[in-house]
């Protein structure tokens, strides 16, 4: 949760300077065995384990100075460690895979605020 101003930070930055939002999901994963028995109609499977994926929206007001920064320290690596603070109450550490990166610029230096996605590697 964004709670605090020492809440999110990836790859050792704290992101509650560059940020307007962040959206924590916590998705459940389950084997192709899974679904509701027909004959029983009772629901069945293997459940994998439950993914964060966190959405995070940069600000508009975003320099060009800290867009460079943020690529290159966070938006091109493969992999990001984040620690979060998660709703369970605890400080999670969590590594992620890349996200795709989508920034519309409407003039010289002038951008739009834009989302990225971090998801998780392993499950919670």
């Amino acid at each position: 949760m964004f709670i605090g101003k020492d809440s999110l930070i990836i790859n050792n930055i704290n992101m509650g300077k560059y940020i307007t939002e962040a959206t924590y999901g916590f998705y459940d994963t389950w084997s192709s065995d899974t679904g509701f028995n027909t004959l029983s109609g009772n629901f069945v499977g293997t459940f994998k384990g439950t993914y964060p994926k966190i959405t995070i929206k940069f600000a508009k007001s975003l320099s060009i100075d800290d867009f460079k920064m943020l690529t290159n320290s966070i938006f091109r690596t493969t992999t990001q460690t984040i620690i979060y603070d998660d709703p369970s109450g605890e400080r999670k550490t969590i590594q992620t895979h890349k996200g795709d990166l989508a920034i519309r610029f409407s003039g010289i230096n002038k951008k739009d605020g834009f989302s990225y996605d971090f998801v998780g590697n392993k499950p919670l």
